[in-house]
């Protein structure tokens, strides 16, 4: 069966199909190629971006150093190959440097290594990754980088960024998993939207079926991790490099954050909407924190680092619109209240050990926050 959306992307005219009118054979098509078209290409856009300034995230260490983790969403278990792009610097001359991506699906990983040469400032490149067969919606990724002490260079990340890659047209052929193994959606072939085969029940409950499986999509609001491996042999002193941020703390208050969509009928949807994950260092007392006007309580035992989802309820009477738009953009984001600025890393509970080395120090610290959903 052959699949395409790329004969025509026009919408369907509604009134080709009113009573007492010829039915126009391309509404049907065009319904088709909709489908498919939302499978292949929905939500392929960045699902990590980050930035920073310069010389915080930078790397002296000959072997691999663990530097920043993030949580994103997937499109479908059938986008597996996700593009990387990087726009560094290197301190010093050197083509020994490299980025390193791991991409863990639960007990699934895969690798990608970007080199770094001196002689470049933008380092791309696209791997496929591995899917459990299992059911599947986000993925956990972590940043390794290394320098060549050899040559004396450092890395220097500015930016970095990924997406999934959308699927090409023609969709190959069988049904296809969106993030369970059941239900699944059914790609619709062109020879399917004749006049005929397009007034059958088949027709109509796949295009209802569908259109609930792919408004199941998540997509990435925020992802923010701390960079907390920064080191420097070249710039030591203080004042010659900036200071990486290695936990969420106050200063993020209205400044970290995500503009989710809230249509009509958000509330009636019963599949995940709004999902907020975080990394934290586990305390003795649970720790508390306020986002989008919810109470995230992070519940991980002392000391132990790990993620947590928690799910996002909005509050329309309080939450405002973006800007003057009038479209449901909420700005969704650390509240400022006296829960956060109680509780989150500021000037009064500096922490006096910085992660990756975890001592009573840091328990209740947070270094990842990740907002994602339809």
């Amino acid at each position: 069966m052959s699949n395409s959306y790329s004969t025509n992307l026009l919408l369907a005219d509604p009134s080709s199909t009113v009573a007492g009118k010829n039915v126009d054979y391309q509404t049907p098509q065009r319904m088709a190629n909709s489908i498919n078209y939302s499978y292949a290409v929905g939500a392929s856009h960045n699902v990590l971006s980050q930035s920073y300034s310069d010389r915080c995230f930078i790397q002296d260490s000959s072997s691999f150093v663990e530097m920043s983790q993030w949580r994103i969403p997937l499109v479908s278990l059938d986008h597996d190959e996700l593009e990387v792009i990087a726009h560094y610097d290197i301190i010093g001359t050197s083509s020994n440097c490299n980025l390193r991506l791991t991409v863990e699906v639960d007990t699934a990983s895969t690798s990608l290594t970007l080199n770094l040469p001196s002689s470049a400032e933008i380092a791309s490149d696209s791997f496929t990754v591995t899917f459990p067969s299992s059911n599947q919606y986000y993925a956990t990724v972590t940043l390794e980088i290394q320098a060549d002490s050899a040559n004396n260079a450092e890395v220097v990340l500015k930016s970095i960024m990924a997406r999934w890659k959308p699927i090409n047209s023609p969709i190959s052929a069988g049904r296809k998993k969106q993030y369970t193994t059941t239900p699944d959606l059914t790609p619709f072939g062109t020879s399917r939207t004749g006049i005929n085969q397009a007034f059958t029940s088949r027709f109509a409950h796949n295009m209802i079926d569908n259109i609930q499986i792919v408004r199941e999509r998540m997509q990435s609001y925020l992802t923010w991790s701390s960079c907390y491996s920064a080191n420097s042999s070249i710039f030591s002193n203080p004042e010659d490099a900036g200071v990486p941020e290695i936990y969420l703390g106050a200063g993020h208050i209205r400044i970290l954050g995500g503009y989710p969509l809230v249509p009509s009928g958000y509330d009636a949807l019963n599949h995940k909407k709004l999902e907020l994950h975080v990394r934290s260092v586990g305390d003795y007392t649970n720790t508390e924190f306020e986002f989008f006007g919810n109470i995230i309580n992070l519940t991980n035992s002392a000391g132990s680092v790990d993620w947590s989802i928690h799910t996002i309820d909005i509050d329309y009477e309080k939450m405002s619109r973006r800007g003057d738009i009038l479209l449901p953009y909420f700005d969704a984001s650390l509240d400022n209240s006296e829960t956060n600025l109680d509780n989150l890393v500021n000037y009064g509970s500096v922490a006096n050990t910085d992660y990756p080395t975890v001592t009573s120090g840091i328990y209740g610290n947070i270094l990842s926050i990740c907002l994602m959903g339809i």
